[in-house]
């Protein structure tokens, strides 16, 4: 990736690598990411303008199912350089490959929140990442299409089974999987929204811990995390969750 960092950000989040990674691997915080190279910092869209989303599945039995957006009309939706000041860059990965074979994860209601976190049930996804001065990586947008109703059956796995999956514990092709998960209270986002932490002990003794919200929005979902390092000041993942937010339900008036 070029830097000390990068390639620091790369073992955290499982970047660099040739299918999806995810949460806690190969002993560092992750959060998941997704093709063989991350872009280098300043990277470009393929954006297409005039992509729309849809508000909710089509409801009436007549209408012609409604074609999920591609993973181009999904980058057209994420936030521009300069729309978060206190970043200096942002890279764009997609479409976002699946894990094959598919990663198990033992325990009631794990298998929902793992597949949750990257996106399987998904028909694309794409992701953009954040980038401090000297390259240092802050946070992410995971920003995935489903058709029909699957944004919505996708949230409703996933608010079950974060009431009773307590620990993430696997392996994945990146090492192995470990995070503790934390609920916390819900935000009111998007249509519906749910808010938690992953942490897992570092190898100083200290706690490395991750802050996610998921939000769906009509047929689409987007993830925001990050990477929870002790910075001045913090990645402003409310900020960049609230203008994301306001790009798609702009888009879903318009």
């Amino acid at each position: 990736m070029g830097t000390a960092d990068q390639g620091e950000a790369a073992a955290m989040w499982t970047g660099s690598r040739k299918t999806v990674g995810a949460v806690m691997a190969a002993g560092a915080v992750v959060a998941a990411t997704g093709c063989s190279v991350l872009p280098g910092p300043g990277g470009t869209s393929e954006a297409t303008k005039g992509a729309s989303v849809s508000a909710s599945p089509s409801s009436s039995p007549s209408a012609a199912p409604e074609q999920p957006l591609s993973a181009r009309q999904l980058k057209s939706l994420l936030l521009r350089e300069g729309d978060v000041p206190q970043v200096e860059s942002t890279t764009e990965q997609g479409p976002v490959p699946r894990y094959d074979p598919r990663v198990l994860v033992p325990g009631p209601g794990c298998q929902e929140v793992f597949d949750a976190l990257v996106s399987h049930h998904a028909s694309t996804s794409v992701i953009q990442d954040f980038w401090w001065r000297n390259k240092q990586w802050g946070g992410r947008t995971w920003l995935a299409a489903y058709a029909g109703d699957g944004a919505s059956k996708e949230f409703r796995r996933l608010a079950e089974g974060l009431k009773t999956c307590k620990t993430l514990v696997g392996k994945t092709p990146e090492g192995r999987l470990n995070s503790r998960i934390d609920v916390a209270k819900a935000p009111g986002l998007g249509d519906e929204a749910v808010a938690f932490d992953l942490s897992m002990d570092g190898p100083d003794g200290t706690v490395l811990s991750d802050h996610h919200i998921w939000v769906r929005v009509g047929t689409l979902t987007v993830e925001f995390s990050d990477r929870g390092a002790e910075r001045t000041p913090g990645f402003p993942l409310d900020a960049v969750a609230a203008r994301q937010l306001d790009r798609l339900t702009r888009d879903v008036r318009d």
